[in-house]
């Protein structure tokens, strides 16, 4: 189900500088307050750590977003790296909001061509760094 829902060039701007550039660890995106078009809520700078992607997330409460998270593990004794696309859709999260954001999904995701892993998380245990490395060695296979 298409939402309607348009995607910022900015939006893009910022996914193109963390997959070529590797300038950032993790972009926030969100939808606007009138609910009509995604946007950048967040570049996070690459000092950043998986637990500060954490609390920002829960940061937002019952708040749903998007994110794009340069994660970096290690498998079969290699490093390894992908790009993770993830909704957080929380359980606690008012219907309508999960709604809109599930069927906007597209609306971004689609122009966000280099993305290796896609998440959808519903609770906090889904966003788990050992959740993170075996959704990433699943594509590894």
């Amino acid at each position: 189900m298409a939402s309607g829902v348009s995607v910022d060039d900015d939006c893009l701007k910022a996914f193109e500088e963390i997959k070529l550039r590797k300038k950032y660890r993790y972009i926030i995106y969100r939808l606007s307050e009138d609910n009509t078009k995604v946007i950048v809520n967040k570049r996070a700078e690459t000092c950043e750590t998986y637990d500060d992607f954490l609390a920002y997330v829960h940061s937002f409460g019952k708040g749903c977003l998007y994110a794009v998270y340069d994660f970096h593990y290690r498998h079969n004794e290699m490093d390894r790296q992908k790009l993770v696309f993830v909704l957080w859709a929380p359980e606690e999260a008012v219907v309508k909001q999960k709604m809109l954001y599930t069927s906007s999904k597209n609306a971004i995701r689609q122009k966000l061509v280099g993305i290796g892993v896609e998440l959808q998380a519903n609770e906090s245990s889904e966003l788990e760094m050992e959740e993170m490395v075996s959704k990433c060695c699943e594509r590894s296979q």
